[in-house]
């Protein structure tokens, strides 16, 4: 049966230290430990913390909502894209769930929801 390479080195660690004929325990020459040198500043690594996952003013969620919806909000984020308006899903839910809350309270949510949507604007 092959010898624990674990016991073994603890074995010859403590044999080390057992007192020689003389009384004196073998001392073992002691090696200047070499410090690592840091730099000013460590290397961060990937991307930098921005965007909504790193700011408290949001919270992350998860909703299902039908495939079918969901496509045709794609297809109308693209065509708002193409037209130069930037807006993603969660800003849009954002501005979506800050309009009903305002309905809820029975505010007027028509203003509000027309800062989405470009078609209430020509009205």
């Amino acid at each position: 049966m092959k010898e624990n390479p674990l016991k073994k080195a603890i074995a010859s660690r403590m044999q080390e230290n057992v007192p020689s004929e003389e009384g004196e325990a073998k001392v073992e020459e002691s090696k200047p430990e070499t410090v690592p040198t840091t730099k000013s500043e460590p290397k961060k690594r990937g991307r930098p913390a921005i965007g909504k996952r790193s700011d408290q003013a949001w919270i992350g969620r998860t909703f299902y909502v039908k495939r079918e919806t969901d496509l045709d909000v794609e297809e109308a984020l693209l065509q708002l894209q193409r037209r130069g308006i930037e807006i993603d899903k969660s800003e849009l839910v954002n501005l979506l769930m800050s309009a009903w809350v305002k309905w809820q309270k029975g505010e007027d949510m028509e203003t509000y929801i027309s800062e989405v949507t470009p078609r209430l604007k020509s009205k």
